[in-house]
């Protein structure tokens, strides 16, 4: 983990609601897809957890919506500006995993760290497909930067304006697959463990005091005991987790 300020170079609309933010600094302490920043606001107490979109050269990239006072504020923040930012938390996704045609599945806000893990898994050669759950078209981010780097891409929108109608899960049940990522909503998680045809990785969305296992704040129930989301997570495998 590190700390430090970071520079703001783009901080724009791409989504309802959805903002994809780019900044410069010190991301050494990223070293695996699904790991996540924790960012210092003025004005609030406690930092905003954010997942990492994607982090190269030094440049990270996440992607939030606005739920909040808080994310307001960062909608609202221009290029030039710097965030307190700390860098590389929890554990990231564990690719050795995955088998030759893995899928992964993102929910909304569930989506932007599926993509640093689609690079990965693409560049170990697997073949990839990727799993877009949104609630209309004017939520839908992501499809064209998937589809360019070699994903096999669906889209399931709830109201059935774009893509399969309805859920993640009705478009999972019909494909094969050798291992499943995802993030998301826990809704969407439990309707994923009642079908999931193998073996996969949960990573999980919680409301964080710390970020970096001090508070126990975001702990998680498993068969090997609570384990912090922040620290122990937020991935978390299948056949550990009681549901």
């Amino acid at each position: 983990m590190t700390q430090g300020l970071m520079k703001i170079t783009e901080n724009k609309l791409i989504a309802e609601r959805t903002y994809y933010m780019m900044l410069e600094g010190d991301t050494s302490a990223i070293t695996a897809p699904g790991q996540f920043v924790n960012i210092k606001l003025d004005g609030f107490f406690l930092r905003r957890p954010i997942s990492v979109c994607d982090c190269e050269d030094g440049k990270l990239t996440i992607i939030y919506k606005v739920v909040g006072n808080g994310t307001e504020k960062m909608s609202e923040l221009c290029p030039g500006d710097e965030l307190d930012i700390l860098c590389g938390l929890g554990n990231g996704y564990d690719t050795s995993k995955s088998g030759d045609c893995p899928v992964l599945i993102g929910g909304g806000v569930g989506v932007p760290p599926m993509y640093m893990l689609c690079k990965k898994l693409i560049s170990e050669g697997k073949n990839v497909s990727v799993i877009l759950g949104f609630n209309s078209e004017k939520e839908i981010f992501g499809v064209e930067e998937f589809e360019a780097i070699g994903a096999k891409v669906y889209v399931a929108t709830v109201d059935g304006s774009v893509g399969t109608k309805g859920f993640v899960t009705d478009v999972l049940k019909d494909i094969d697959y050798s291992y499943f990522y995802t993030c998301g909503p826990m809704p969407m998680f439990r309707a994923i463990e009642g079908i999931a045809k193998t073996s996969g990785q949960y990573s999980f969305e919680e409301r964080m005091g710390c970020g970096f296992g001090a508070c126990m704040g975001c702990s998680c129930k498993t068969k090997y005991g609570n384990k912090r989301i922040c620290k122990d997570g937020p991935v978390l495998e299948r056949e550990e987790i009681v549901w």
